[in-house]
């Protein structure tokens, strides 16, 4: 297949080049916050290993890592998706700025979850803020793909990405509804979202190009 010029492919002169660059340093900065908000514990330079060090600061550390294979999938994927992207129009910046609006919520959901993992309010807003995450990013995927000049030769991929993004925002508002009646399972299904929809990105063939 010959090489298509970048102004084609959705970069340079359509303006999503800025866009992209723009959600990058977004999503980095989200990053860089979440991992500033993990504190070692002011017992940590005495005391016992486990009861003064490893067990204040395991919660925190495992929620960020969940976190930020959260973030590192959004972004993944928001990746993938600018790559179809022909043309920008105010919609598509519009609808990324409310992307990446609520992605820049998952730091305050993750410092709430990581001093309180077992809380139900805890697990529900941290849900509840994935969920939302998620649906945006769902309409986002849409909105591009009924417009013609976009994701030509991909109707396999946009399918894909639209199930897999549907499915995670219904799982994730179900965790955040189940966080009031089991907090432990709601946390559970939490976990296993990213876990299991990460399988195709990471294992599969890829299928954006």
């Amino acid at each position: 297949m010959e090489h298509q010029p970048n102004s084609v492919a959705g970069t340079g002169s359509t303006g999503t080049e800025r866009l992209a660059a723009f959600s990058d340093g977004v999503i980095a900065i989200i990053i860089t916050i979440m991992v500033l908000e993990l504190k070692l514990p002011e017992s940590a330079s005495h005391g016992e290993v486990w009861p003064s060090f490893l067990e204040p600061l395991a919660p925190k550390l495992a929620i960020y890592a969940l976190s930020f294979c959260i973030v590192g999938t959004l972004w993944i994927n928001h990746h993938q998706l600018l790559a179809a992207v022909r043309r920008g129009s105010p919609q598509l910046m519009w609808m990324n700025l409310l992307l990446l609006f609520f992605m820049s919520l998952i730091p305050l959901a993750t410092s709430f979850l990581g001093e309180h993992p077992f809380l139900p309010r805890a697990i529900s807003f941290y849900a509840l803020i994935l969920a939302l995450s998620s649906f945006v990013f769902s309409l986002l995927r849409y909105h591009l793909g009924r417009m013609a000049e976009h994701d030509r030769g991909q109707i396999p991929f946009r399918r894909a990405t639209l199930v897999r993004s549907f499915a995670s925002t219904l799982l994730y508002a179900t965790a955040a509804v189940l966080a009031a009646y089991a907090p432990i399972a709601a946390l559970a299904l939490t976990v296993f979202v990213p876990v299991m929809f990460n399988i195709p990105l990471i294992f599969g063939r890829d299928r954006s190009r």
